[in-house]
């Protein structure tokens, strides 16, 4: 019969601090922030060293991804309901009446419709998937992503992995 298998790292030192606003149609939320959690899981096969992956290895992917954002305004740069300028020293998105100006080295632009929990956690996996290619990892047959916005609120994005 055979086995299925999963690694899990959710560490105190994944996480992200991180100024965004979320867009609906007719508006957006307030400017604010929230102290994120990140968590993956990933399945697959075990390797040659009976490992599905090296816990080690994924806590370093994953602290460095969440580093990207820790201390940053997010952007999302393919939301049809923002209208976004730079230029060398600064950021500006306009949503409906608002108008949010930040200096440029403080924003992250990421490519995603909206800076929902689900996106995140959907933004992040692509860049883990990159990262874990790069390393050889052609055993794995999904990967999960949990961010939570704050304590008991959190959104998950699962991808499976051919």
């Amino acid at each position: 019969m055979p086995s299925a298998f999963q690694v899990r790292v959710t560490k105190d030192n994944l996480v992200f601090c991180s100024g965004h606003f979320i867009t609906y149609e007719g508006g957006c939320e307030p400017l604010h922030g929230h102290n994120y959690r990140a968590a993956v899981s990933l399945e697959g096969t075990l390797d040659e060293n009976a490992y599905v992956f090296n816990f080690v290895t994924l806590k370093k992917i994953t602290k460095s991804i969440c580093d990207k954002l820790d201390h940053r305004m997010l952007i999302p740069t393919n939301n049809p309901l923002l209208d976004i300028q730079s230029d060398s020293v600064s950021f500006t998105a306009r949503c409906g009446s608002k108008t949010y100006l930040f200096p440029r080295e403080d924003v992250v632009q990421l490519p995603i419709p909206n800076t929902t929990a689900e996106r995140l956690a959907e933004w992040i996996g692509g860049e883990l998937i990159a990262a874990l290619r790069a390393q050889g990892a052609s055993n794995l047959t999904a990967l999960e992503v949990e961010v939570e916005e704050t304590f008991g609120q959190s959104a998950f994005c699962k991808v499976q992995l051919g």
